[in-house]
Parts: structure tokens; sequence; C-alpha cells
């Protein structure tokens, strides 16, 4: 009976120790899976920051100044152009919200992002139009940068259709950026709640945008 008890508590030794070896590893695996997804919601979330104070930084040095003067599209400066492919969220990592709810939110998160995308397209547009036309007609009509001038002076010196062009674009940006300064505040709001509900005990990014209020802890 020995002969036999013995091999057999070594064999079921050994099993639960493989066991024991395989959960180890098994919850370790999980653990590492939820600090990576954990780390990537935090990384949208530093994405979103970025886009934010990148359009509020234009907003409050460029449009603000001259958002109620009538002579803003003329008054708001060109910029050198703003990169398109650099703040851009990384869907793939976030795969790991696939509820119907959380689809729904990373949809709503790509918009954002076209959004973002828009706004920085609409100001470069505007900016190549300022150097590239703006700039030679008025500087080819004696317009100096310290002397103040009429509508009518600028229309005459720039043409009609360039003037309506560039109070278009004028207005299509400043109408980009503030949308998209208020969505991107709400998007932060509702990716950061989804994060949490998928792990309540963590802990993600927390931010105040410039010119915002404080957020919600």
């Amino acid at each position: 009976m020995t002969d036999i008890i013995n091999p057999l508590a070594t064999l079921i030794a050994s099993f639960a120790g493989a066991w024991a070896a395989f959960k180890l590893q098994s919850v370790e695996k999980s653990r590492e899976i939820d600090r990576s997804n954990i780390a990537a919601a935090n990384r949208a979330l530093l994405v979103m920051m970025q886009q934010a104070n990148e359009l509020k930084l234009y907003q409050k040095d460029h449009i603000d100044p001259q958002r109620h003067h009538p002579g803003r599209h003329i008054g708001i400066q060109a910029t050198l152009p703003f990169d398109l492919d650099t703040l851009r969220f990384d869907f793939k990592s976030l795969d790991f919200l696939s509820s119907a709810t959380e689809q729904q939110l990373l949809f709503e998160l790509s918009v954002e992002e076209r959004r973002y995308i828009e706004a920085l397209k609409a100001i470069n547009a505007r900016s190549e139009m300022i150097l590239t036309e703006v700039q030679p007609r008025l500087m080819a009509a004696g317009f100096n940068d310290s002397a103040e001038y009429t509508g009518a002076q600028f229309t005459s010196a720039l043409g009609q259709p360039t003037y309506n062009k560039l109070q278009r674009l004028t207005d299509d940006v400043i109408y980009h950026v503030d949308r998209t300064n208020e969505s991107i505040c709400t998007m932060r709001d509702k990716f950061r709640a989804a994060a949490l509900k998928r792990y309540p005990k963590e802990k993600f990014v927390n931010f105040e945008f410039v010119g915002e209020s404080q957020p919600a802890p």
C-alpha cells in the first residue's frame, strides 16, 4: 500500500503545485491587462487635454481679443500651421471598452477627433490665405501695419471676393474652435466616467483645461 500511496501523493502534490502556478500566472496576466487598459485610458485623457489646451490657447490669444471687433477677420493674425497628425487617439488600445454603451462612446470619441482636426484645418486654411493672398495684396496697396484703415479700404485693396472669403474663413475658425473647446470638455467627463465604471478603484487623469473651472473629482 505504501508503494502506491507515495507516488500518488507525489502526483497530487505536483498537480497542486502546477495548478497554483497556473492560477498565479493567470492572475498576473489579468493584472497586466488591467494595467495596460488603465494606461490606455489615461493616454486618451491626456490627448484630450493637449487638444483642448491647444485650441483654448489659440482662442485666448487670437480670437478673444478680436471676437467682437467688426474687423476681426482682418485683426486675427495668421499662425504657423498646426500639425494635423500629432494628437490622435489610439483606438486599438481602447478596444477593452467593448460593451454597447462603451462602443457608442468610442464612436463619439472618433467624432471628437474629427472636430479637432477640422478646427485645425480651418485655422491653417485661413492662415495660408492671409500669408499668400491677403498680406501680399495689402503690401502692394501700400498698407502700413501701424496705420488704421476702414472696411471699404480693405475691400478695395483685396477685392470683394477675397474680402468675403476671408470673412467666411474667419467665421468658420471661430465656430470650429468654440464648438470643439466645449465638446472636448464634455467628452472628457463622459470618457473618464466610463473608465471609472470599468475600474472604480483606479485613478484616472483629471485636469483643468485653460480657462475652465475646476473639474469634479
